[in-house]
């Protein structure tokens, strides 16, 4: 598997690549999930509105369980830095342990996110104070901005799909399905923009 992935490196495959594949070799057992708000990520509006998102604002969130350990990795990529550095500058430890111990006592937090090859994100302290309680995999959200031509590749690939096909798709990637604007902006793009 090593040599496959890095054949894929060699062949310049984007992180988002990459941590697709090794997300797919992972095991999906998020023994962690207690600590974290999942219900709370669908209220926000590229997560309740998958599809609008990918048609008008060039961009999609992704939930994905990681290691807290992956996570800071992934960040220190999006700040260009080292996981020492990520760790280092903006981290409190004091501020991780105090997170643990709520963690421990029933709190849940919200998930944390990251933009991919950005530096935009949220939840290293989550991230080390589920390390702190032994934790192999977290909740994340992955935000990935996406090229001008992502939505009409994507809306001509499914065009022939019913309502019911792509929310079950949607569903199957960790979303709660399609809402009601999301049909209409995919219908309409299918009609007026194909």
């Amino acid at each position: 598997m090593k040599d496959f992935i890095r054949n894929k490196i060699k062949e310049a495959l984007d992180g988002h690549e990459i941590d697709k594949m090794l997300n797919s070799i992972k095991p999906t057992d998020c023994d962690c999930c207690k600590y974290f708000d999942i219900d709370g990520i669908y209220k926000h509006g590229a997560m309740e509105h998958p599809l609008y998102h990918i048609i008008n604002k060039d961009v999609i969130f992704e939930l994905e369980y990681i290691s807290p350990k992956q996570y800071i990795h992934n960040i220190a990529r999006g700040f260009g830095t080292s996981y020492d550095d990520a760790m280092g500058w903006a981290y409190s430890e004091e501020r991780g342990k105090k997170y643990a111990e709520a963690m421990k006592n029933g709190d849940k937090f919200p998930v944390g996110y990251y933009t991919d090859n950005k530096s935009e994100q949220e939840g290293r302290h989550r991230a080390a104070a589920a390390m702190m309680l032994g934790c192999k995999q977290i909740p994340v959200i992955k935000r990935i901005d996406l090229n001008i031509d992502y939505a009409r590749n994507f809306v001509e690939k499914y065009k022939d799909l019913s309502r019911e096909q792509l929310d079950t798709m949607f569903k199957e990637k960790g979303y709660h399905g399609i809402s009601d604007l999301d049909w209409r902006e995919f219908s309409n793009y299918v009609t007026y923009r194909l």
